[in-house]
């Protein structure tokens, strides 16, 4: 007798939002090479620009000039979708062609083709300037909650939970169920999946063992232009109902990142010290803090000592240093 897995034949949506980037061709031909083949690419295009896009007729234009975020641009496309499933990718990433067709497998295989609760995710593969890494380093962790799995930190080095947009599959009804905040101008995948753990306690949660996503970190995403009062205005929004040790691990973890990136001593020793006031961070967190800091301090010292000193500016160039 066939297998549930080799009978499911769900018809698939794609909604690729863009600004019209360079690589947002490449981005849909990844698509259409699927060898589980898409039913339609909603291209969602906030740009009054022209695009170079495949002529093929599952390919289809939506331009979205509202100027509001990728959230808004993401459900114009879901309104739009016809198929079962519908899965997100943003116009600098790259799908292998196994993507859809592995993701399905899986979860026809996990027993979850009747269900309308799930979201199916994959490895990564991140490009930076000077290479490439695989995240998460880590294998989701069924026994934990996604907002665990999501929050929490269980390594020093970068690369924890990470399930960005450009890897989900899941039902057509989810986000008409648990809709995408078309409001929020940072963490936008973060938050849907934050409020998709919260609002859906069955939701149940797979990753493809396989690194079948490639993502950009290279270019200028909305992640760079986050300053850390933005960041810890988030935080504490949407990480009041967190668990302490979830809310002292992305304090010391994520949100130590950007005051690392904003290059203030005083900057990190406050998240440091507001995450251990409002959470319980792990040993994890509290060594990749610590070993920011210690980097930041180096790097002050550093810049202090470059700077040129003039007659009678000890006191400026002492300030430099703090």
């Amino acid at each position: 007798m066939p297998t549930r897995s080799a009978t499911w034949r769900p018809t698939v949506s794609v909604v690729i939002p863009s600004v019209g980037k360079p690589g947002l061709r490449r981005a849909v031909e990844s698509v259409l090479a699927q060898t589980h083949p898409v039913t339609e690419v909603h291209v969602v295009l906030n740009s009054e620009t022209d695009v170079d896009l495949p002529g093929d007729p599952r390919v289809r234009l939506l331009r979205y000039l509202e100027r509001r975020n990728g959230n808004a641009a993401r459900m114009a496309g879901v309104r739009r979708c016809t198929g079962d499933l519908v899965a997100f990718l943003d116009d600098d990433d790259l799908w292998h062609p196994t993507k859809i067709e592995r993701q399905v497998r899986d979860i026809a295989e996990a027993g979850l083709a009747d269900s309308s609760t799930w979201i199916s995710s994959t490895k990564v593969v991140v490009d930076f300037a000077h290479g490439s890494e695989t995240w998460p380093r880590a294998p989701y962790d069924p026994s934990l909650s996604l907002e665990n799995n999501l929050l929490q930190r269980h390594r020093v080095q970068r690369g924890q939970a990470f399930l960005p947009s450009s890897t989900l599959l899941f039902p057509r009804s989810l986000p008409m169920t648990v809709p995408l905040n078309e409001e929020l101008s940072l963490h936008q995948d973060l938050t849907w999946l934050l409020q998709l753990s919260r609002t859906l306690p069955d939701l149940a949660v797979r990753q493809v063992d396989a690194a079948l996503t490639r993502y950009d970190a290279i270019g200028d995403g909305i992640s760079r232009s986050i300053s850390l009062d933005r960041e810890l205005d988030w935080a504490r929004e949407y990480l009041g109902s967190a668990t302490p040790r979830d809310r002292g691990d992305y304090y010391l973890g994520s949100v130590m990142t950007y005051a690392r990136r904003q290059g203030t001593v005083g900057g990190m020793v406050g998240v440091f010290s507001e995450g251990l006031r409002v959470g319980r961070p792990g040993a994890a967190a509290v060594g990749y803090a610590c070993g920011a800091m210690a980097a930041g301090v180096v790097k002050a010292v550093a810049a202090g000592v470059r700077q040129p000193r003039r007659r009678g500016d000890e006191t400026d160039a002492g300030a430099e240093v703090r």
